[in-house]
């Protein structure tokens, strides 16, 4: 069996409290959760309670499993990842898309910390995502993420939901300690 060096880098570590925010949008009944891409284990350390999957490495994971739900942060870039099989070596930052719409054939609900561009971005993504179900999306503060210029949204998928989209805003800092602005 081949080991694959890697490191594991802290900048694109979810915080835990979007971590334990992302776990609460887990459905009620849900028992079997896949976290594809667990880093350094901030998400899998919130699903206490839960069967959880938490692959060493993505790429060698059986994609046929089906999941309760999927709760994840992808690597969004190649350059972010390891394993990444020469095949699927995407250019620019389609890597985590990639494994987002994988992950949407294991599960009937994922839950998705992604760059706004996976929306913004893509007329054909946006429309991908709103025909599986979008049930929610959330805006995360630019610097929910220290040194990184990506402004990022969780989402919330549900197959076959085909109610309004809920816009929500995440207050990770205390604002009531700063500055007033107006």
């Amino acid at each position: 069996m081949q080991t694959i060096e890697h490191k594991i880098s802290s900048d694109f570590q979810t915080p835990p409290e979007v971590c334990k925010y992302m776990v609460s949008l887990i459905p009620a009944g849900a028992k079997t959760i896949l976290e594809p891409t667990p880093g350094i284990g901030n998400l899998v350390a919130q699903l206490n309670g839960y069967k959880v999957t938490a692959p060493g490495n993505y790429f060698d994971l059986d994609k046929n499993q089906r999941f309760d739900c999927i709760v994840m942060n992808p690597p969004f870039s190649s350059k972010s990842a390891f394993g990444v099989p020469e095949h699927l070596n995407k250019s620019g930052m389609r890597l985590g898309y990639h494994i987002l719409t994988e992950c949407m054939g294991m599960s009937d609900n994922v839950i998705a910390l992604m760059p706004w561009f996976t929306l913004s971005d893509s007329d054909v993504r946006l429309r991908a995502l709103k025909k599986y179900g979008m049930k929610s999306l959330t805006a995360l503060p630019r610097k929910t993420f220290e040194y990184v210029r990506i402004q990022t949204v969780v989402i919330e998928l549900q197959k076959g939901y085909k109610g309004e989209t809920t816009f929500k805003v995440f207050d990770l800092f205390n604002y009531e300690e700063l500055p007033q602005l107006f």
